[in-house]
């Protein structure tokens, strides 16, 4: 159960930071850190979820388990989303470079 909703919470996070790196940044750097600052959040809220349905429903949860995946998202999560959005962004900006007429 921690796995399936870690992975829920990476691919929300992988998607915003898209969208981010997409349509709402301005410049690379910004769709970085704001992917980053996605990513981070993401794994809190995870945690934050996870630790109150496991209060509420006991034995749902293994707290060890938890606790992994926890730490494996706080590495993995700001860094893939910073590079998901700064790259969308990079690509866009290339794309957008090549419709130009001169």
């Amino acid at each position: 159960m921690e796995s399936i909703s870690a992975i829920v919470a990476a691919g929300v996070a992988f998607s915003l930071s898209y969208y981010i790196g997409r349509s709402v940044a301005s410049t690379t750097l910004t769709a970085a850190l704001t992917g980053g600052v996605c990513g981070l959040a993401f794994a809190v809220v995870f945690f934050i979820t996870t630790v109150s349905i496991g209060a509420i429903v006991p034995g749902m949860f293994d707290g060890w388990m938890l606790g992994v995946h926890f730490i494996v998202l706080m590495a993995i999560m700001p860094l893939g989303s910073a590079s998901i959005a700064g790259l969308e962004h990079r690509h866009l900006e290339r794309v957008e470079a090549r419709r130009l007429p001169f």
